[in-house]
């Protein structure tokens, strides 16, 4: 069992965020909090705050046709993407999904105030789910 500390967000693949953000504005009143790109990955993020909300909502748009986040659209189209966790440690956390016949996506990775590993769809009923350590 991996030893959650919080639910940290929820991950919407998107063609345009600015389309996406007048939509949760709409909605539910969200305010976009942060907009960066990660041009590394071939993204750029929006972090949105949705008022008396648990969880963190974030919106992915891609920044080129060879990204994960075009690939995903191309095959899937705009929707939820993934979810993701925070763990006290994630090397304990990738430590008990083998011991549950699970092996963690991409491996451990990151370092310092983000450190990060996947479980795949295909072992979570086809859910990507991203288990994070965010540094203090």
């Amino acid at each position: 069992m991996l030893p959650l500390t919080r639910v940290d967000h929820v991950s919407f693949a998107t063609h345009s965020i600015d389309d996406s953000l007048r939509w949760f504005e709409r909605i539910f009143g969200a305010r976009e909090v942060r907009r960066m790109p990660n041009t590394a990955e071939g993204y750029t993020f929006a972090e949105l705050e949705i008022p008396n909300s648990q969880v963190g909502f974030e919106l992915i748009e891609p920044l080129g046709e060879d990204s994960f986040v075009a690939r995903f659209l191309h095959d899937r189209g705009p929707g939820f993407h993934h979810i993701t966790v925070e763990v006290e440690s994630v090397d304990a956390a990738a430590d008990d999904l083998r011991a549950n016949g699970v092996e963690p996506f991409g491996g451990v990775r990151g370092s310092g105030h983000w450190r990060q590993t996947f479980i795949h769809p295909r072992d979570s009923g086809g859910i990507l789910v991203q288990i994070v350590q965010a540094g203090k």
